[in-house]
């Protein structure tokens, strides 16, 4: 019997494609589903073929809130941005969330609830209404595991507590990948399940559709969170002019997709090609190497087109992702501040490695292999 499936996603650009591995089998399986986020994904959910209830607003686009998470990064690291980002920013604003959320769902009561990981608004309103739920795993879920108990349940728990419930702690996630790719300690319950990808994602536009000319071809792209922070845009600009000089000493061809920043990079070798955006999943079935920030995405776009990666990891999960698929063999990890001579040593490097290109291919095996996301068993609403 088909189910009216809720799936709430928050505003960060790339997060609904994140949630295609749970979107797409919903709806291909018969199901009435509803995206409830704020009003930046309305497009996106019509090129999906799902409803959109606008849900909360796109808060991580306001300057003022980019500008202090860019300066905390600047100026004290990584470490301190995740807890200043997941500490404090989501739980200051699950409770606009919750309450929309409360409003939609008692009106319209979903069979189940898909959140994201990182949707505590989302989380809690189904434990309100006892709503069965799972946790789909955007990337951020070792990082929310790994600040849980420090950070983000003590930011909490009072408005846990304002509703009478007990303390806050993550539901069953599903992930889209092995456990043990990503999560060091794997978390309770999780359910590895088969990735897909929005059919729109796998088309490769004309214009990047070109006959092979027996070099290998190199992608790079450092994601949509990154180029759309205005107060990173100096330090990913200066990255992004680091990898394309880097690319102008290996024999390759290259595309580099910089979002909003295409337009003030340029590259004088013909050979490569500067663009805002391209279908990422397609562009991969076609690159020998992929340039990445390492976003968990990416990295399994990555396995499925089998392209290795140099992954240069700025923010949040992105460094310990790298870190990661380097562990594994699926390819090579540097600082973003790395200079174009280590970028251009690592890419000449990948590019003659065959053992990468086995690994790939094996973790491409083992990604493939993972069971179809079963929407008949829901979890039991505690």
């Amino acid at each position: 019997m088909p189910l009216r499936i809720a799936v709430t996603a928050e505003p960060i650009p790339s997060h609904l494609s994140a949630l295609d591995y749970v979107v797409g089998p919903a709806r291909d399986q018969g199901h009435r589903v509803t995206l409830h986020a704020p009003p930046m994904f309305r497009a996106e959910a019509r090129r999906r073929g799902i409803a959109h209830r606008p849900t909360g607003t796109d808060w991580t686009c306001a300057p003022g809130v980019q500008e202090t998470a860019s300066e905390i990064w600047r100026r004290h690291g990584n470490g301190p941005f995740n807890r200043h980002v997941f500490g404090r920013l989501w739980p200051d604003h699950a409770e606009a969330k919750t309450r929309a959320l409360l409003t939609a769902w008692r009106r319209d009561r979903p069979d189940l609830v898909i959140a994201e990981c990182s949707d505590p608004g989302a989380h809690l309103a189904a434990r309100i209404l006892r709503l069965p739920l799972l946790a789909a795993d955007n990337g951020l879920g070792p990082l929310l595991q790994e600040l849980w108990d420090t950070d983000i349940a003590p930011a909490l728990n009072p408005l846990h507590k304002q509703y009478g419930q007990a303390t806050p702690t993550l539901p069953p996630m599903l992930t889209p990948a092995p456990v043990r790719w990503f999560h060091p300690t794997p978390p309770p319950a999780a359910r590895p399940v088969r990735r897909t990808v929005a059919a729109h994602r796998t088309v490769l536009p004309a214009r990047l559709d070109r006959a092979p000319t027996g070099r290998p071809l190199v992608y790079a792209s450092l994601g949509t969170l990154t180029t759309a922070m205005p107060g990173l845009r100096t330090t990913v600009e200066a990255l992004y002019r680091e990898i394309i000089a880097a690319l102008t000493t290996v024999d390759c061809d290259a595309i580099v997709s910089a979002g909003a920043l295409a337009g003030d990079l340029t590259a004088d070798d013909p050979r490569i090609t500067v663009v805002p955006h391209v279908p990422q999943p397609a562009l991969l079935h076609r690159a020998d190497l992929f340039v990445t920030h390492g976003g968990r995405a990416s990295l399994l776009d990555a396995v499925q087109g089998g392209a290795p990666v140099l992954g240069l990891g700025i923010l949040a999960d992105q460094p310990a992702n790298t870190a990661a698929f380097a562990r594994l063999g699926l390819g090579r990890s540097l600082p973003p501040t790395a200079a174009r001579t280590e970028i251009a040593d690592a890419v000449t490097a990948l590019l003659g490695d065959l053992g990468h290109l086995r690994a790939m291919a094996a973790a491409r095996t083992e990604l493939a292999a993972l069971p179809p996301l079963d929407l008949t068993d829901l979890p039991d609403p505690g």
